[in-house]
């Protein structure tokens, strides 16, 4: 063999080492890109305490993984010593006191970050409340007047949907969303 044949060989030796070389750190540096989309989830639970029975500080978390409207109903009523719901009401500041927190009425429903009766019976948080955050108190306190053979109930039943679209709460619960504020249906009460 030649001179000349030996350098290039030698030549085109070193070119496909080169290219072999370069090959393989660009397939090192590339990598794979796995896009993963996840469900988030939207869970209330009421927060609460009770002690010498006194229910206290009455207010609503967001246990899910997405950020959340909540809506609350409160159901207050007397039962028997079996657990049987009694037909006759109790009445307020006669059977029971309720102290109220932060419960506003329509009007508060253009401020953000309060709790709205509406005409459907349901207090509303006007704003979306994060994943494992929660609201102002919507009941300070409620204190039982003793009555015979019966006990005071407050039940406290939560709801929550999902704070984006604003199209889901008004799907849902035909609530408007206004600037980030949640706008009850038909209003306060």
């Amino acid at each position: 063999m030649t001179k000349r044949k030996r350098i290039v060989a030698l030549l085109v030796g070193v070119l496909l080492l080169a290219g072999a070389a370069g090959t393989f750190a660009w397939l090192s540096v590339t990598g794979v890109l796995v896009n993963e989309f996840g469900f988030g989830s939207v869970s209330p639970s009421v927060d609460e305490t009770l002690k010498d029975n006194v229910k206290r500080d009455v207010s609503v978390k967001n246990t899910g993984s997405a950020p959340a409207y909540l809506r609350v109903a409160v159901d207050i009523y007397w039962q028997d010593q079996d657990g049987a719901r009694l037909w006759d009401e109790p009445v307020a500041d006669a059977d029971y006191t309720i102290e109220w927190g932060d419960k506003g009425d329509a009007a508060a429903a253009n401020s953000p970050s309060s709790w709205v009766l509406a005409s459907d019976g349901f207090y509303y948080w006007t704003s979306p409340v994060a994943p494992l955050g929660k609201t102002d108190v919507l009941i300070k306190s409620v204190t039982e007047r003793k009555a015979a053979g019966k006990n005071l109930v407050v039940d406290i039943s939560t709801q929550a949907i999902q704070s984006t679209p604003d199209d889901a709460v008004t799907e849902a619960w035909g609530c408007t969303v206004k600037d980030g504020v949640l706008v009850p249906p038909h209003g306060g009460a």
